[in-house]
C-alpha cells in the first residue's frame, strides 16, 4: 500500500516538473547539437503560460485586415439602398450567422458579408453563396475588420 501511494505522489507531481516554458526548451544544452541563443524583451517571457480570459477584457476593438464578400454595389440613388437593403436581408434569412453589412461607400450602396481572417475563408463562403444564383456578381474585397475585442 506504501509503494502504490509512493507511486502515486510521483504520477501526479510529473505535470509540475514538465511545466517549463518554451524559452527554457531552447536554452537547453543537448550535446552534439549546437547552442541557441535567444534575445527578447523580457515582458514577452512573462507572458508565456498566460493564458487570456475573455471574461476580463477591458472591451478594446482592434482593427486588422481581413476580407469581406460584396454582394450588391449600386449607384447613388434611393433605389439602389433599397436593392443594398433587399441583399442584406436575404442574406439575414438564408445564412443568420454570417454578419452583414449595407453601407454607403461613395459613390454608391453596397452590400457586404462576412468576417473573414484569410482569403481562403472568404473563397469558401464566396462559392456557397454563388450556388444560390441569387446574386449577378460576387468579388472578394480586402476590408478592415473591427470585431475582434481584447
Amino acid at each position: 500500500m506504501k509503494r502504490l501511494s509512493v507511486l502515486l505522489l510521483m504520477l501526479a507531481s510529473l505535470p509540475i516538473m514538465a511545466q517549463e516554458n518554451i524559452v527554457d526548451r531552447l536554452l537547453q544544452v543537448v550535446p552534439d547539437q549546437g547552442v541557441i541563443t535567444i534575445h527578447q524583451d523580457s515582458r514577452l517571457e512573462a507572458l508565456l503560460g498566460v493564458t487570456y480570459d475573455p471574461s476580463k477584457s477591458k472591451g478594446k476593438k482592434i482593427q486588422t485586415i481581413g476580407y469581406r464578400i460584396q454582394i450588391y454595389a449600386g449607384g447613388n440613388t434611393r433605389y439602389a439602398k433599397e436593392e443594398a437593403q433587399k441583399a442584406a436581408q436575404y442574406i439575414r434569412e438564408k445564412y443568420p450567422e454570417i454578419p452583414v453589412y449595407t453601407e454607403f461607400v461613395a459613390p454608391r450602396w453596397v452590400c457586404r458579408v462576412g468576417d473573414y481572417k484569410t482569403i481562403e475563408e472568404a473563397d469558401q463562403a464566396m462559392r456557397i453563396l454563388k450556388q444560390s444564383r441569387h446574386f449577378k456578381e460576387i468579388a472578394i474585397l480586402p476590408n478592415q475588420l473591427i470585431n475582434i475585442t481584447l
